[in-house]
């Protein structure tokens, strides 16, 4: 409707954006830096922030840019599972047929990073959702008193909870060989302008849809998360369709974000 009503040659502010098209900012630009340090001379990582500040972007871009030959990669998100049925989701995507017991998934793991010519990283989305138990035995996949280089490679996303998570006593043990982490942090004021520009711009607009002001007001209102950014620009998009205008100015954001309040 909107992309018809504004001429645009691509959709603005997709949650399915191609990696290639997703825009590297300061933010994006740090946590990238961090991830290629944990692939390349490290074991645990961490990375966490609130719901839709961009963790799944991040991933989405280090993922694409990762050289195939170098590193296979297993992403996890189903992390509320008991810590078994993990290891058996963890080798199905290696895929292998899991075997029977813990001890044996834990050796199929390992045997697989160990055998395989590139390097094994295990992302664990959602990771602050994983129990005591799980949490403990994915540092044991790295952890050895003999191997000087484990096979495999973890990183942890989640949102902050997961912290304070990790700083409980019965964790200090995977806390204490997390050597990359990573905190992404919403978008400032600047950057929310930028990036509603560039996402106007890479959508083909002939113009700046949005007055400066609605900039600033789009921020406010959504602390900077991109996510929320995308729902909130979207709505002021579809009521400048609606009312048959090509600019989204106060009364069209106040619309818009009146539309988006609960209750």
């Amino acid at each position: 409707m909107y992309h018809t009503h504004f001429h645009f040659k691509s959709q603005p502010f997709s949650e399915h954006a191609s990696p290639a098209s997703l825009w590297v900012d300061e933010r994006m630009e740090e946590g990238l830096a961090r991830l290629t340090h944990l692939v390349e001379h490290a074991t645990l990582g961490l990375v966490t922030g609130p719901t839709g500040v961009g963790k799944s972007a991040l991933l989405k871009r280090f993922l694409h840019d990762l050289s195939r030959q170098r590193y296979e990669t297993v992403y996890c998100h189903l992390t509320h599972l008991n810590t078994t049925s993990l290891l058996k989701s963890i080798i199905a995507q290696l895929g292998e047929q899991p075997r029977r017991g813990k001890e044996r998934l834990f050796a199929q793991i390992l045997e697989h990073a160990a055998r395989t010519e590139s390097t094994l990283l295990l992302i664990v989305d959602e990771a602050q959702l994983l129990d005591a138990e799980a949490l403990t035995d994915l540092r044991l996949l790295v952890s050895s008193a003999i191997d000087t280089a484990p096979p495999l490679k973890i990183l942890l996303v989640g949102q902050e909870t997961l912290r304070a998570t990790l700083k409980q006593s019965q964790h200090q043990a995977l806390l204490n060989r997390i050597h990359v982490q990573y905190r992404m942090k919403p978008l400032s004021k600047e950057q929310t302008g930028r990036y509603l520009d560039i996402q106007m711009k890479q959508a083909g607009a002939a113009e700046d849809i949005f007055d400066s002001v609605v900039k600033t007001l789009i921020h406010d209102f959504t602390g900077g998360l991109p996510r929320a950014i995308n729902h909130l620009a979207t709505t002021c998009l579809l009521q400048a369709t609606a009312r048959n205008v090509l600019r989204v100015d106060e009364v069209i954001f106040q619309q818009a974000s009146a539309e988006l309040q609960l209750g």
